[in-house]
């Protein structure tokens, strides 16, 4: 039975071989494969440790299997409005949701989010968005959590040009 637990710096290696193993897995084809074959665990590691060392970012869950250990992780926090409105009352962010491919579909997603979703609540952090690649196929799941497209933007990575979609959710009507 896996856990969801909130994240410490301890966390951070396997939540990297996490972070590296799912985008090599989802993005094959629409990230260049050199960029790809270079992600790094270990600058993941240093990256991760260096995140959940500082208070100030947001709350990071981790997936726990007892036997598998960390096999996925989310993160949320304060909305960042790169691609919003200035205006833009979206004040909270998924900033990061990933879940192993072995682990898709027993519901570890959806508690993920939920839960990402309660702290964002408890901090008034009530006007969600998330942002995810066009050629993501995790868009669908998004939408079937009640997100609602709502901004999109074409963003230039590692080389290409990618498509990028918003989704929203408004946790106090629990509706877009």
């Amino acid at each position: 039975m896996a856990t969801i637990r909130p994240a410490g710096p301890s966390d951070a290696k396997a939540i990297a071989r996490v972070h590296v193993e799912t985008w090599r897995s989802t993005y094959a084809g629409v990230i260049p494969d050199a960029y790809l074959t270079r992600l790094s665990v270990g600058e993941r590691t240093r990256r991760w440790r260096a995140i959940l060392s500082r208070r100030d970012q947001g709350l990071t869950l981790v997936v726990e299997d007892g036997e598998a250990g960390v096999v996925g992780f989310g993160s949320a926090g304060e909305a960042r409005h790169d691609g919003l409105p200035a205006d833009s009352d979206w004040n909270g962010e998924v900033y990061a949701l990933y879940l192993l491919p072995d682990w898709h579909g027993a519901g570890l997603g959806r508690r993920l989010l939920d839960g990402l979703f309660e702290h964002l609540s408890r901090i008034r952090r009530l006007n969600v968005i998330l942002w995810v690649l066009e050629a993501n196929p995790t868009r669908f799941f998004y939408e079937a959590m009640g997100g609602r497209m709502i901004a999109r933007r074409r963003e230039p990575f590692a080389g290409v040009m990618l498509d990028e979609l918003a989704y929203g959710w408004r946790l106090d009507a629990k509706s877009p």
